[in-house]
């Protein structure tokens, strides 16, 4: 993938994320967002990528304030949270 070096023609909402095995993929945010009782940055984001079902998949990480490395949601009660946040979202659009 050659990277994008016209300056003027940047989508801020697409970016470059690297798997766990190495392969880099384009990706474009879906949704950020900062939860404050939590302390921790959130973004979904997807590959436009479809599963079987033919539904978009969309991947949930988070960061902290004091650490910029992305992890991904595990957390079966984060998860809901991260869910009902991007379904309400959503429900406004």
């Amino acid at each position: 993938m050659e990277p994008n070096t016209d300056l003027n023609n940047i989508d801020p909402n697409k970016f470059i994320f690297e798997k766990e095995d190495g392969e880099r993929i384009e990706c474009e945010t879906v949704l950020s967002f900062y939860a404050k009782d939590v302390d921790k940055n959130y973004i979904l984001f997807t590959d436009n990528t479809y599963d079987e079902e033919n539904n978009l998949r969309i991947y949930a990480y988070y960061n902290s304030p004091d650490d910029e490395t992305l992890k991904p949601v595990e957390d079966e009660k984060e998860f809901e949270m991260v869910n009902n946040i991007f379904e309400q979202i959503k429900g406004e659009a």
